[in-house]
């Protein structure tokens, strides 16, 4: 009698690494495991909650995503799992967080551009996500989000697939979204982007909130040097130089997200 396959376990997984898969997966896997590590480093992690998830190479709709109940300290380039936008875990433990296929399958099936989707509920940018007026820009550290930055009416927990056709709907057009009294997404051509999209998002938000607490008349500044600022942003793409430096500082802080 010849042994049936078994189901791929934790342990099984771990083992994998960059010869057992092909240099372009690799490569993916490495560059999200550095996000989990990088957000966790700044802060824009939450325990074990929220995802963030980049497509598979070379695939329409796969993406991988965090085993749930890791911190993102914990992360690694080979315990992360595969899932299609259904769900269905195509390689590793089947320990997936609902919403994470959920709320990032609605942008992966819709947006082949978008290969990098972080989701995040950092406090001080969720604060921003109760404000009647939304988010406000302030100073130019945002100005490359102008215009791009979409708003989705909360609908509780985001665990059913029914939602995903209004999130897509919400982020057509758009790099950021503010998910209403919920948290926020981002998305990006790469992880450097994804990251830095959120990054000064955050910032922003911050900014915003600071400003406001002092009381005092706000100058948001006139529309024409936004729009004018934006488009001397668009020459810059982001994450193209900050992401091999944040790899760099990330290398020397623990290098154990390439494992």
């Amino acid at each position: 009698m010849t042994d049936q396959p078994r189901e791929l376990t934790g342990d099984d997984f771990a083992a994998a690494n960059a010869s057992s898969m092909s240099g372009a997966e690799w490569e993916a896997r490495v560059d999200l495991a550095a996000m989990y590590r990088l957000s966790a480093h700044f802060g824009y992690d939450d325990t074990v909650w929220n995802h963030i998830t980049m497509r598979v190479p070379g695939t329409e709709n796969d993406f991988f995503l965090n085993k749930f109940g890791l911190l993102y300290s914990e992360v690694t380039a080979s315990n992360l799992i595969k899932v299609d936008s259904e769900g269905t875990v195509l390689e590793g433990p089947a320990d997936v967080n609902t919403a994470g296929f959920v709320i990032h399958g609605a942008i992966h099936n819709d947006f082949p551009q978008h290969k990098v989707v972080f989701h995040a509920h950092v406090p001080d940018a969720l604060a921003v996500t109760a404000l009647r007026d939304g988010f406000e820009h302030l100073v130019q550290d945002t100005s490359m989000l102008y215009g791009q930055i979409g708003y989705h009416d909360w609908e509780g927990l985001s665990l059913t697939l029914e939602e995903r056709e209004r999130l897509a709907k919400n982020m057509d057009g758009n790099r950021m979204l503010v998910m209403r009294n919920h948290g926020f997404l981002a998305v990006g051509e790469t992880a450097g982007e994804a990251f830095m999209v959120m990054h000064y998002f955050i910032r922003g938000c911050r900014t915003l909130l600071r400003a406001r607490a002092t009381g005092l008349p706000i100058d948001p500044g006139p529309t024409d040097i936004w729009e004018l600022s934006k488009r001397q942003y668009d020459q810059f793409p982001l994450g193209r130089h900050e992401w091999p430096a944040l790899k760099r500082m990330l290398d020397g802080i623990d290098p154990s997200y390439r494992q």
